[in-house]
């Protein structure tokens, strides 16, 4: 098996895209979609410098052309996986509002080419998307919200904790943030504590056993280890995984963690880390088979 980022595997792309990443092959492609077994398309960044070698050259980081970079397939639909290779700080650098503009307008271009229902975007961007009136529609944040109520169900089932557990969100005031808070009010018994690094910051006893949902940054939950008391559990949705610091800290508090991979999925190339085994909530489309899948890391 070629690994991700095998010198193979990336000429093997680079290829790839010289060939095909134009309006004319997906028009092409279009022309074959009329049961639209094309579902989407996907649009991805690295987080890291180790998620970015997986998928391309050095030389491509930094560039703001919007690359092919996979081939996803889940509940019997294809989803075709785009990356453009920037940090998050270049995408919440307000300079770059029009780059960010032209990345959506492309996306969208592309969708309407080979007529996939829907575009979707990952990590930080349907929030930016929204908060500079670039796009209006966020199927992502919907199916996220979706999922994180059905892995807070397995996590739940998983660790035999009662349903009235009080639940802990941070992030309340984000773009997903606010959505979880309301779909777990809709369907949860336990109570609702919406937390955020600036404005709402009420906690259960400390006392009382808790779950907390991050859907912030990836890293907001060492804001609040002294928080945490021992049987405490976690579960991240947020891009990427916390760092093995965090994971140390949150084992030497004996409490589980657990991250969101996604949806059950195939994927060529498959996805690495904590996204092993299926594809991120953003990349999915709501399927009414999907299966949620959630990886323990403590």
């Amino acid at each position: 098996m070629i690994g991700n980022n095998s010198p193979r595997f990336l000429l093997l792309f680079e290829i790839l895209n010289f060939l095909i990443n134009h309006s004319w092959f997906f028009w092409l492609i279009g022309k074959f979609n009329g049961k639209r077994w094309i579902k989407s398309v996907f649009l991805s960044y690295p987080a890291n410098e180790i998620y970015a070698k997986e998928y391309a050259y050095k030389f491509r980081m930094g560039r703001w052309s919007i690359r092919l970079t996979g081939f996803l397939k889940q509940n019997g639909k294809i989803i075709l996986m785009f990356t453009v290779f920037v940090s998050e700080s270049e995408l919440l650098e307000k300079n770059n509002k029009e780059k960010i503009k032209e990345i959506a307008r492309r996306m969208e271009k592309i969708r309407q080419l080979v007529h996939a229902d829907e575009k979707t975007f990952a990590g930080i961007l349907p929030g930016i998307l929204s908060k500079r009136k670039i796009t209006d529609k966020s199927p992502e944040a919907d199916l996220t919200a979706l999922i994180v109520v059905e892995a807070v169900k397995l996590v739940k089932k998983k660790n035999g904790v009662g349903k009235e557990i009080p639940i802990v969100v941070l992030g309340c005031r984000g773009f997903i943030g606010k959505m979880v808070v309301d779909k777990l009010k809709s369907v949860q018994k336990s109570d609702i504590y919406a937390v955020d690094i600036v404005g709402r910051n009420k906690w259960p006893k400390r006392e009382i056993r808790k779950i907390i949902i991050n859907v912030a940054r990836h890293n907001t939950i060492g804001f609040y280890l002294d928080a945490l008391r021992e049987g405490d559990i976690i579960i991240n949705e947020a891009y990427p995984a916390p760092s093995s610091e965090i994971i140390s800290a949150i084992k030497s508090f004996n409490c589980d963690c657990f991250h969101i991979v996604g949806v059950e999925a195939a994927a060529f190339p498959r996805f690495i880390q904590a996204y092993q085994g299926g594809i991120p909530c953003c990349a999915a489309w709501n399927s009414d088979e999907k299966k949620v899948i959630i990886k323990k890391l403590t």
